[in-house]
């Protein structure tokens, strides 16, 4: 179940508040890692509203890392290639499967590096080629926008099943 969240319990909100949030950040870099506070900046200067989620050191298990559009959201910060992505994911699949935690929904921030056609396709088959590790939304946080990848369930035609949004 999504959790929201506010400044007091331990959620940091992105958005409106993006320069006062940065102290927030300052004080919990224990509890999040550098690609985590990268994403989150690079969300906030773009004025995309969401919530990260610290750990939870009290539970002892592994937590989604942000609540946007509605979703808790997984964040993984790599290189664009599909192998090395789809290991993250696969990864934080199996991590949180062994102690009960979903994580489902995975945003791929691509810092600086070119997103192409070619690796939206490959990502679009991440299900088809990893059954055991499913997972139901992965956006890709590139060049000031998201891009939603359509994840396919079969095979289908030549048009690529990726949508800008």
């Amino acid at each position: 179940m999504a959790r929201k969240g506010s400044f007091g319990d331990g959620f940091i909100e992105i958005g409106n508040k993006a320069k006062k949030n940065i102290r927030n950040i300052e004080q919990l870099k224990n509890e999040l890692t550098n690609h985590e506070i990268l994403t989150y900046n690079n969300m906030a200067n773009k004025n995309f509203k969401g919530t990260l989620i610290p750990i939870d050191k009290n539970r002892g298990k592994p937590s989604n890392d942000i609540y946007f559009a509605g979703k808790e959201w997984e964040i993984k910060r790599t290189m664009p290639k599909y192998k090395k992505i789809s290991n993250l994911i696969r990864e934080a699949r199996r991590k949180a499967r062994k102690q009960d935690v979903v994580k489902e929904n995975f945003i791929y921030e691509a810092g600086n590096y070119k997103v192409n056609d070619k690796l939206k396709q490959q990502l679009s088959l991440y299900n088809i080629r990893n059954p055991n590790n499913k997972i139901k939304n992965l956006l890709i946080f590139a060049k000031d926008k998201f891009i939603k990848i359509k994840l396919q369930k079969k095979i289908s035609g030549t048009i690529p099943p990726f949508l800008t949004v």
